[in-house]
């Protein structure tokens, strides 16, 4: 199994939990991947972002 890993790029300087809210994404189960460092995004959501910051968006799966 894959997981899609999506990478976007900052088009301008803003937080985590704007970029989240932005892209619709509060209330989803994903890890945000920044520089090299992985973090679940509402541990770090003040964490600035800036224009050309490449995010990758890790989607969370869990089994059983």
């Amino acid at each position: 199994m894959r997981a899609d890993i999506e990478e976007i790029e900052v088009k301008e300087d803003k937080t985590v939990k704007e970029l989240m809210d932005e892209l619709r994404l509060s209330s989803v189960p994903i890890l945000l991947e920044v520089g090299g460092e992985i973090f679940y995004p509402d541990e770090i959501e003040d964490r600035k972002l800036r224009r050309g910051d490449k995010v990758a968006l890790i989607p969370v799966i869990a089994g059983g």
